[in-house]
């Protein structure tokens, strides 16, 4: 086998090893991010809650002011039919008078329900803040053990990578850079042996004048179909 063609396979094999890391370092960090993603959870249904406290305290100033300016029109009626007015004058205070009172009523309704509504608050408030306490120190748990495995993994991505160097330094420039063009949309599969007279990249069958150049020439030979490099097995 020709010589450049047993140093790609060497080198692509390498960089096999360190695309492999990836996904490991991903899984690491896949129960830290669901413990993140639960905290921002638990701090978006607490701005929430806090939100709806605010919306509801609003709610209860409105019906308060209501309150206050209806019984301020009941002080004014009153006043009116003291001072004397006519009979029409009286049945139409007597119409806002029954008005006044009904908004009343309404108003100090409202401001029962919601502050039933405001006193379930505070217990869900209390739970989200223990669940954050608590999840907290497990984040932190969770933190620990990543950033140790991590560092184990990059410590293994730095020793293939100065294997890679040190297999590079022997090479050609220029089939490097062949490679290089080839990894960037074959990624792991830009060399591949011949598999049942077929590129081992994209499966088409290879005519049997160039599996036997790939077979006895020592020139490194691309599929026809794919552009990946190939090679025989032995």
């Amino acid at each position: 086998m020709n010589k450049h063609l047993q140093q790609l396979i060497q080198i692509a094999q390498i960089d096999k090893e360190a695309d492999a890391l990836v996904p490991v370092m991903q899984q690491k960090h896949e129960n830290l991010d669901k413990l993140l993603a639960t905290k921002h959870e638990h701090i978006a249904t607490q701005s929430h809650l806090a939100e709806e406290k605010e919306e509801k305290l609003q709610a209860i100033a409105r019906n308060e002011a209501a309150i206050t300016e209806n019984n301020a029109k009941l002080e004014s009626i009153t006043q009116r039919i003291k001072d004397g007015c006519s009979d029409r004058e009286a049945r139409t205070l007597a119409i806002e008078e029954d008005l006044a009172k009904e908004q009343i009523k309404h108003a100090n309704n409202e401001i029962e329900r919601i502050n039933k509504e405001l006193d379930s608050i505070p217990p869900k408030e209390q739970e989200i803040s223990q669940a954050l306490i608590e999840l907290e120190s497990t984040i932190q748990e969770e933190q620990a053990k990543v950033d140790e495995a991590v560092k184990e993994i990059a410590q293994e991505q730095q020793a293939i990578f100065a294997k890679k160097e040190k297999c590079i330094a022997t090479m050609d420039q220029n089939i490097i850079v062949f490679y290089e063009k080839i990894r960037k949309w074959a990624k792991n599969t830009s060399v591949v042996p011949i598999t049942r007279q077929a590129c081992g990249g994209c499966f088409i069958r290879l005519n049997d004048r160039l599996l036997g150049e790939i077979i006895h020439s020592n020139s490194i030979t691309t599929c026809p179909h794919c552009g990946r490099i190939l090679y025989a097995q032995s």
